[in-house]
């Protein structure tokens, strides 16, 4: 049984020796962490061995409590952690799986499984099975490189990912299919890379139209992590929504994240917002006072599934958002909104310089020379096509429109576009891509600028 120890000594092995192609196969996915475990086998005996190397046979179906360091099975105690295997395919909470559990006192039960065998218990539960079979292909790349950095970042923890959105979901075998298994094998091995690196792939649903800057969102900041322009028009069952929230539930929030009770709501402000349109900081008055924080923040602290995304629109007025899309799939911005689509000089350099490698067909330049609001489009495409590190916009001031959310009684209506934090790759963005003939290489690209695929065995 490979111990916490030897768990990070391969993760370092595998940092050190990045070249060579070797990594830790094995992943350990949390599915509980209850103390009380119900498993099942579908065929044959559930094999148990414990930390002290005894072995005991638990028939087709076993109660397991963790407690104090043991588990413990019809009245007898077993020193943790547990390995319980068989076999059959496992059973816990109506799912099956392959590999084997582990019940840890720390972590809880872990499902310890190949790595590739993991992704196709991912695939069809973050994607559908009747996606392109380019857009699955970017999925199982993208999942890949996750749970890997994933592995490297929470080894001391016990687990790797747990099996819910909050990292990415995963249901086991019932799940798998014959066309998202394919995309899993013809992608094997293969991670994405930014230098020697393994890139932070975060993915979302649907962007709005436009991704989100991480630094935006959770304060980081990575060059391959800034938001990026949809550049394939397309329609997903979020494009558009609207919550209606109440201002108790927003006052909550508030003091949730700010620790201060600014009473009753009277307004929220939509202060800032990004290149793309969506909401960077929102401002909230109370009859105590006045509170402005991250949008991130104050979707998360609400519910992240109610307030579907940060891409907000106003409902009426002087900025209102229609609700069309432009050839290259970012959203119209109408009235006195910009249109986001100018040209950083750092941009303006690159896109000649692309123009001048043959990048862009002459049928393109004419469109881009006859068209100028088209040139941030092009610049985009050529990203995306060249695989190239976006070039570093100059700092400019964040966008402040000062506009007001709808009032309806003691609710507030918010109008949006898209799911999801917004970092990262849009799983539909992909989708629309793969159909026009993007590959997965291309499409990442164009949500991870400067990142290379890679295969490592």
């Amino acid at each position: 049984m490979i111990d916490i120890r030897c768990r990070i000594f391969v993760i370092m092995a595998f940092i050190l020796t990045w070249p060579c192609e070797t990594f830790a196969r094995d992943v350990y996915v949390r599915l509980s962490n209850s103390g009380s475990y119900s498993i099942g086998i579908t065929e044959g005996m559930l094999t148990m061995t414990d930390a002290e190397g005894r072995l005991a046979n638990l028939g087709d179906s076993a109660e397991i409590t963790a407690n104090n360091g043991y588990a413990v099975i019809m009245g007898n105690a077993f020193p943790m952690p547990v390995r319980i295997s068989g076999s059959g395919l496992l059973q816990f909470k109506g799912r099956t799986y392959r590999g084997a559990f582990l019940i840890t006192q720390r972590a809880g039960l872990l499902n310890v499984i190949d790595v590739e065998e993991y992704l196709c218990g991912v695939l069809p539960a973050e994607v559908g099975a009747d996606w392109h079979n380019e857009a699955l292909r970017t999925q199982a790349i993208c999942a890949r490189t996750y749970v890997l950095k994933q592995s490297m970042k929470r080894a001391e923890k016990g687990f790797d990912v747990v099996d819910t959105d909050a990292d990415q979901v995963y249901k086991g075998v019932g799940v798998e299919t014959a066309k998202t298994n394919q995309a899993v094998a013809s992608t094997a091995g293969e991670v994405l890379t930014y230098g020697k690196e393994l890139a932070i792939t975060y993915f979302h649903s649907d962007s709005g139209g436009h991704t989100a800057d991480i630094t935006d969102v959770w304060g980081s900041d990575y060059p391959y992590l800034k938001g990026v322009p949809e550049i394939v028009n397309y329609k997903s069952p979020v494009s558009v929504w609207n919550a209606k929230i109440s201002s108790q539930r927003i006052r909550n929030a508030v003091q949730k994240v700010t620790g201060t009770d600014i009473g009753e709501i009277s307004e929220v402000q939509v202060s800032e917002v990004d290149d793309g349109g969506r909401a960077v900081t929102m401002t909230f008055i109370g009859a105590n006072g006045t509170k402005s924080m991250k949008a991130s923040q104050f979707r998360t602290a609400t519910g992240p599934r109610e307030l579907k995304s940060t891409m907000l629109t106003p409902s009426g007025g002087a900025f209102r958002v229609e609700n069309k899309t432009t050839p290259s799939g970012i959203v119209a911005q109408r009235n006195s909104q910009p249109s986001g689509n100018e040209l950083t000089f750092e941009e303006e350099q690159g896109i000649a310089k692309m123009a001048s490698e043959g990048v862009f067909t002459t049928t393109e330049l004419v469109d881009m020379l006859s068209n100028l609001d088209k040139r941030k489009k092009y610049y985009q495409i050529g990203i995306s096509r060249t695989g190239r590190k976006a070039e570093a916009p100059a700092q400019t001031p964040r966008k402040k429109y000062g506009y007001t959310v709808e009032k309806a009684g003691d609710d507030f209506i918010f109008y949006g576009r898209g799911w999801g934090h917004g970092v990262g790759m849009s799983q539909w963005g992909a989708m629309a891509m793969a159909k026009e003939g993007y590959t997965a290489e291309k499409i990442l690209a164009h949500y991870y600028p400067g990142t290379t695929v890679r295969k490592i065995k």
